[in-house]
C-alpha cells in the first residue's frame, strides 16, 4: 500500500534553538497505517501469502496490529491480536475497524511471567494448528524485519551518506536491529544510538552495566510501544549497538511527553510518544556533548499521532480555547496578537 519512501525532512525550531542546523526527522508516521511497522507487516504478510495461508496469530502492543489489521484485510487473511491491557485506544480501534478480533490479556507485556506464559501457549497453538505466529521481531518472523531494513537505505540515501548519528526508540529491539543491519548491508555505519524510557530499560541498562546479559525487568513506563521488559530481540540489539559505536540513552516519560510537546509546538510534526522518543535521547545527547554542532542526526518519528489520542488530548490541554462575544471580538484578536510569538 506504498510502505516506505518516508519523508526525512529538516528540523526548523528545535534543531537550531539546540545549536545544531543539521537534525532531520524520519517520518515513518506517513506510512499507511501511521508506524513504521508497515515495513515489518508488508513483508511478513507476502511471506504468510506465498505460502497459502489464510490466518495468522500475533501480539501488539498497537502498531504492529494496527498495520497486521488493515494488511489482512486487504488481502482476505482472519487474524487474531493479543494485546495488553493498557494499549491506546486509537490503536486498539484501528484494528477492530478493520476487522481484527483483539483478545486483552491482563498483565501481558507488563508481567514476565504472564508473558511468559502466553508465548508459550501462543507457539504451542500456532505448531498444533499450522497457524503463524507474527511478531515483529528477528527472533520470530526474520523475514518481515529484514523488510525493515530498506530504513537504513532511505535515510542514507537522502542524507547523501553524510548521516553522523541516528538515534533509534527501543522497546524489543527489533527496530533498531534492522537498522544497523541495513546500515551494514550498505556498506557505512553511522553511530546507532539506543533510546529508551528508564521504566522499562533493559537494552540501554545493560549497555551503561557494560553487561552483555539482558535482564528482564517489571516496566513502569506509560510510552506505549516500548513497554518490551523481556528479551524478544533485545540481546541482538545490544550487540550492534556496541558494533555501531552508538550509545544507549535512557530517558523518563516525562522526557518523552515533553519532546512530543516541541514536535507538537514546534515542528507541526504529529506523532506518538514513542515517535518522539528519539527526540528526547538526540536532546540528552546534545546536553552531554555527544553531539558536534557540525554534525548531521536523524531522529526516527516511529508512529502518527493519532495511534495516542490520550497523549495528544493532554498536550491540547495546554492550548485551551477562547470562547467570544461578537461584540469583543476585535478586542480579543488584538491583545492575542500582542503577546507576540510563541
Amino acid at each position: 500500500m506504498g510502505e516506505g519512501h518516508t519523508p526525512l525532512v529538516p528540523s526548523v525550531r528545535i534543531g537550531p534553538k539546540a545549536g545544531s542546523s543539521r537534525l532531520l526527522f524520519k517520518l515513518e508516521s506517513c506510512n499507511p497505517s501511521g508506524s513504521y511497522k508497515d515495513r515489518f507487516i508488508a513483508a511478513e504478510v507476502a511471506e504468510l501469502v506465498r505460502q497459502g495461508h489464510t490466518s495468522c496469530l500475533a501480539t501488539s502492543s498497537g502498531n504492529t496490529g494496527s498495520s497486521l489489521a488493515a494488511c489482512c484485510a486487504r488481502y482476505g487473511l482472519k487474524c487474531i491480536i493479543l494485546v495488553n491491557e493498557s494499549v491506546p485506544e486509537g490503536k486498539l480501534a484501528q484494528m477492530q475497524a478493520h476487522g481484527a478480533q483483539v483478545i486483552r490479556i491482563p498483565q501481558f507485556v507488563t508481567d514476565p511471567a504472564v508473558t511468559g506464559q502466553v508465548f508459550d501457549q501462543l507457539q504451542d497453538f500456532s505448531r498444533r494448528r499450522a497457524t503463524p505466529l507474527v511478531v515483529s521481531a528477528y527472533r520470530y518472523c526474520p523475514a518481515g524485519m529484514a523488510g525493515v531494513e530498506s530504513l537504513a537505505g532511505e535515510v542514507e540515501s537522502g542524507t547523501q551518506g553524510q548521516v553522523d548519528h541516528v538515534f533509534v526508540p527501543v522497546g524489543g529491539g527489533g527496530l533498531y536491529s534492522a537498522v544497523v543491519r541495513g546500515f551494514e548491508k550498505g556498506g557505512r555505519l553511522p553511530k546507532v544510538h539506543a533510546v529508551q524510557p528508564s521504566g522499562c530499560s533493559t537494552v540501554v541498562a545493560s549497555f551503561e552495566r557494560n553487561d552483555p546479559v539482558i535482564r528482564s525487568v517489571t516496566s513502569s513506563t506509560r510510552i506505549s510501544g516500548l513497554s518490551v521488559p523481556y528479551d524478544i530481540d533485545a540481546s541482538l540489539a545490544l550487540g550492534l549497538l556496541g558494533e555501531s559505536g552508538g550509545r544507549g540513552f535512557a530517558v523518563s516519560d516525562e522526557q518523552v511527553f515533553d519532546a512530543q510537546r516541541r514536535m507538537l509546538e514546534e515542528e507541526g510534526i504529529y506523532c506518538e510518544p514513542a515517535g518522539a522518543a528519539a527526540l528526547a535521547g538526540w536532546l540528552r545527547a546534545c546536553e552531554e556533548g555527544t553531539i558536534e554542532p557540525h554534525q548531521m542526526s536523524v531522529c526516527l518519528v516511529t508512529g502518527h499521532g493519532f495511534k495516542d489520542t490520550a497523549s495528544i488530548a493532554e498536550a491540547a490541554r495546554r492550548h485551551p480555547e477562547l470562547i467570544s462575544l461578537a461584540g469583543n471580538l476585535p478586542g480579543l484578536l488584538e491583545s492575542l496578537l500582542a503577546r507576540g510569538h510563541r
